[in-house]
C-alpha cells in the first residue's frame, strides 16, 4: 500500500551518489485548471456515462460521515472509448472514490464522470484542440442539462449524489448487486425502489468504478475523521494530430483523478493519485480505427507494465513514483504541498526540487500536485 518509499528513497540516495542524473520526469496527464499532462516516459498509453455531454467535480452529496477509528481510502477508475464514432472521439472516464471502515463498509462515497469529446472533421482534429477545456458531470451542475429529460426533475449531479449516499453502509459486495435491468435504448438502470426514487439514470459505470474502489489494492490507510472529496481535470496532450499522409490521426484527452481525506485541521489524511491516457485514433476521413471495445488501464492500474523503470534514474515504475508523492504529500496542507519546490526541465515536464521527495519520485509532479490541491479545496 504506500509503505514502499523509505526503500525506494535509499535506493534513489544510492543512484544519487553514484552521480546518476534524473532522466525520468514522466509527463503525466494534463489538466484544465492544473492537473497532469502529457506523455509517459516509456510512450505507454491508457485510457461512460449515462447521456452524451461533457465531463467534473463538486462536492459529494454523502463525502462525511463518522470516520473515527481505523478506515482505508480507494479510488477506481472505469474507461471506455466505446462511444466514439465517424467524427467524434469521445472518452468515458467514470471514476469513484470511497473510505471504508474496519469492516469493508462504504463510510462516504464521490462520483464523477469525465465525459470528453473532440469532433474530428474529414480527419482533422480541431485548429484550437491544444487549448480545449473540459468539465466534467459534476462540475457542469446545471449545464449538464438533464433535468428536462429526467422523469424525477433531478440533474446529473443529484441523481449521483443520490447513488453515493444510497451505498454508504454498504460493501463492495453490496454494492455490486444492486438490482438493474437494460432499458430498450441500452441503459442499465436499477429496480431497487429506494435508490430509483433519486436517481434513475444508467449506472453500471458507477457501480463498477465503486466496486473498483473498494477493492483498490493502493488503497490508503488512515485514521481518525475526514472528509472525502474527489476531482478529475481534464486536457488535450500533445500526441492530438490530424491524420495526413495515410497516417492514422489521433485525439489524446488525458485525466487525472484526486481522491482525498482530510482531516479537520486541513491536512491531508490519505490521498489516491492516478491518471489515464487514452487516444482514440481516425483515418483520413474521419471514421474511428481504435479497438473500441479494448480494455483501458490507468497509470496505477498498469504496475510495471507502464514501463517506466528503465528509463526512470531511480528505477522506479510510476506506480512506485506516485505511491513515493502519496506519501511525500500526506499530513501536509494545501499551502504546504503549493508550496513544494520545483523547477522545469528543457523537455517541459516540472520536477520535484526537494531532495526527500525526489529520492522516491523523479517524474513530473506539476499537474500531480495542482490536482490534490483542487481536490482539497473542495472540503473547505
Amino acid at each position: 500500500m504506500k509503505k514502499i518509499f523509505a526503500s525506494m528513497m535509499a535506493a534513489a540516495m544510492v543512484v544519487a551518489l553514484a552521480g546518476c542524473s534524473n532522466n525520468s520526469a514522466d509527463s503525466s496527464s494534463a489538466a484544465v485548471s492544473g492537473s497532469t499532462a502529457g506523455t509517459a516516459e516509456s510512450g505507454a498509453t491508457a485510457s461512460t456515462a449515462e447521456s452524451g455531454a461533457t465531463a467534473g467535480t463538486a462536492e459529494s452529496g454523502a463525502n462525511t460521515g463518522d470516520s473515527t477509528g481505523a478506515h482505508k481510502l480507494g479510488m477506481g477508475v472505469v474507461t471506455s472509448i466505446g462511444s466514439s464514432s465517424a467524427g467524434n472521439a469521445q472518452v468515458d472516464a467514470t471514476v469513484a472514490a470511497v473510505i471504508l471502515d474496519a469492516d469493508g463498509k462504504i463510510v462516504s462515497c464521490a462520483v464523477d464522470v469525465a465525459q470528453n469529446k473532440m469532433d474530428i472533421t474529414d480527419g482533422e482534429v480541431p485548429e484550437d484542440a491544444a487549448s480545449m477545456t473540459f468539465k466534467s458531470k459534476k462540475e457542469k451542475l446545471e449545464e449538464y442539462n438533464m433535468k428536462p429529460a429526467s422523469g424525477i426533475g433531478k440533474e446529473w449531479y443529484e441523481q449521483a449524489e443520490a447513488f453515493e449516499a444510497y451505498v454508504v453502509g454498504k460493501t463492495a459486495d453490496e454494492v455490486a448487486a444492486i438490482p438493474v435491468e437494460t432499458t430498450e435504448n441500452g441503459h442499465v438502470v436499477t429496480t431497487d425502489e429506494t435508490l430509483l426514487a433519486g436517481c434513475t439514470m444508467s449506472i453500471n459505470s458507477l457501480i463498477d468504478a465503486t466496486v473498483k474502489a473498494c477493492n483498490d489494492d493502493s488503497a490508503a490507510d488512515f485514521t481518525g475523521d475526514a472528509k472525502l472529496e474527489l476531482t478529475c481535470s481534464t486536457s488535450v496532450d500533445s500526441a492530438t494530430a490530424s491524420a495526413e499522409d495515410g497516417e492514422d490521426g489521433t485525439a489524446a484527452m488525458y485525466t487525472s483523478f484526486a481522491a482525498v481525506a482530510v482531516d479537520a485541521d486541513g491536512k491531508l489524511a490519505a490521498v489516491c493519485y492516478d491518471e489515464v491516457q487514452p487516444k482514440v485514433t481516425f483515418d483520413d476521413e474521419g471514421e474511428i480505427t481504435s479497438d473500441t471495445a479494448a480494455e483501458i488501464k490507468t497509470k496505477r492500474e498498469k504496475k510495471d507494465e507502464y514501463g517506466m523503470r528503465s528509463a526512470s534514474g531511480i528505477s522506479a515504475e510510476w506506480f512506485e513514483q506516485n505511491q513515493a508523492f502519496e506519501t511525500f504529500v500526506t499530513g501536509k496542507t494545501a499551502d504546504e504541498i503549493s508550496a513544494i519546490p520545483t523547477e522545469t526541465t528543457d523537455n517541459g515536464h516540472v520536477v520535484t526540487t526537494d531532495e526527500t521527495l525526489k529520492a522516491g519520485c523523479t517524474m513530473s509532479v506539476g499537474g500531480m500536485i495542482k490536482t490534490v490541491v483542487k481536490a482539497m479545496g473542495l472540503a473547505g
